[in-house]
């Protein structure tokens, strides 16, 4: 039958079987009628004086519907041919009214001709019997004719439409992923930026042995930026690891200006995925805005806990009027929202909060396992 993944008469492997199964089903499903016919014809048998075995009987009925189910073979194979002409509505109606025009006579001949041939009759009797067809034998041949067709029709128009639904899914599934791929990787480019920018500052203020432990943190920190390109899902134990030395190597640069307190709860967070990169953007934009902006204290919180099994990421920072204040890009923030959305189909979230005097951002994600399979990349083998 039609091919269920395009709409061309392209006869892959796929195809072949499907159109295999569509025709096996038309005889079960003919097989069965002709079953029930046996079965009636039998429970009537005494008013008939019916001497002819069931076997017999069974066969006669099956060749008397041969003819349908051949037709519907022959219109599976139609269909899977020509697709979008044969499941236009006006070639629908043109091929419906040809195989009453043509069918109804084959339908009603081939029934008179096996009557004949299973009750020892001549076949010179052929046309007088023909004759004899009554008008409601004619409207229940018409009725099977037409019911043939439009059961194997509605069928393929049926499969037709699952198809390219299936189709459409799988096409914005992969434009979700390419999106997605697209906006992790602008963060690493936005990543190293914010870090050599760190690392600029340690080399004008000429402490050249701060600059180089910062190089080498760097180094770490880009391994595994880099790495985590490759994986889809990582724990949320190496995101937060790769949070604390980012931070360990912005203190170089801020020194005691910089106070980092942490509320990390108490529990196994490799056990918990997470997509990579999440946490981090947050974390840089706390430091632009609330730390870089001016010369004043300060203090940056961050929160890690599961509320409701959802994991809860919060980080808090100061405010401070500067004239060197920069609203920036908003690269991050916006990154992450839409990650999130890809993601989780709305059921996570990134959630600013702003006052005169403090930021907070909260990053929100459900904890269930069926929105990603665990990769196991632990952030400790980047920094040996």
């Amino acid at each position: 039958m039609l091919n269920a993944e395009t709409t061309s008469p392209i006869r892959g492997t796929g195809s072949y079987q499907s159109l295999i199964v569509v025709c096996a089903l038309s005889f079960s499903l003919w097989t069965c009628i002709a079953l029930f016919h046996v079965l009636a014809v039998f429970l009537d048998a005494d008013t008939q004086g019916l001497t002819q075995s069931k076997a017999s009987t069974l066969i006669q009925y099956l060749l008397i519907f041969s003819p349908l189910s051949l037709g519907n073979c022959l219109l599976a194979l139609a269909i899977w041919l020509k697709p979008d002409q044969m499941l236009k509505p006006r070639y629908m109606i043109v091929s419906a009214l040809l195989l009453v025009v043509f069918g109804l006579p084959l339908i009603t001949a081939n029934k008179v001709m096996i009557t004949l041939l299973f009750a020892d009759k001549p076949l010179s009797l052929f046309l007088p019997e023909l004759k004899k067809s009554s008008a409601f034998i004619l409207w229940i041949d018409l009725f099977l004719i037409l019911f043939s067709y439009f059961l194997q029709a509605g069928f393929a128009a049926w499969q037709r439409t699952v198809a390219r639904e299936l189709e459409l899914i799988t096409t914005q599934n992969e434009s979700m992923e390419l999106r997605l791929q697209l906006l992790q990787g602008q963060l690493k480019p936005h990543f190293l930026f914010n870090a050599l920018n760190s690392i600029s500052a340690l080399v004008r203020g000429a402490d050249r042995q701060l600059a180089g432990t910062a190089l080498k943190q760097l180094n770490a920190l880009l391994r595994y930026v880099l790495d985590s390109s490759k994986h889809e899902w990582l724990s949320v134990a190496d995101e937060l690891q790769f949070v604390r030395d980012y931070l360990n190597m912005q203190l170089l640069r801020f020194g005691d200006r910089m106070q980092i307190v942490w509320h990390i709860e108490d529990r196994d967070w490799h056990a918990v995925p997470c997509p990579p990169l999440l946490m981090q953007p947050s974390v840089e934009n706390a430091i632009h805005h609330g730390v870089e902006t001016h010369h004043e204290q300060c203090r940056i919180d961050i929160e890690l806990r599961v509320v409701d099994r959802k994991t809860i990421f919060r980080i808090r920072n100061a405010v401070f009027a500067s004239p060197k204040a920069n609203c920036g890009h908003g690269l991050g923030i916006a990154s992450t929202r839409e990650r999130l959305q890809i993601l989780y189909q709305g059921q996570a979230s990134l959630v600013t909060t702003q006052t005169e005097s403090e930021f907070i951002a909260e990053i929100s994600i459900p904890q269930s396992r069926r929105f990603g399979k665990l990769d196991q990349a632990p952030f400790a083998q980047y920094c040996a």
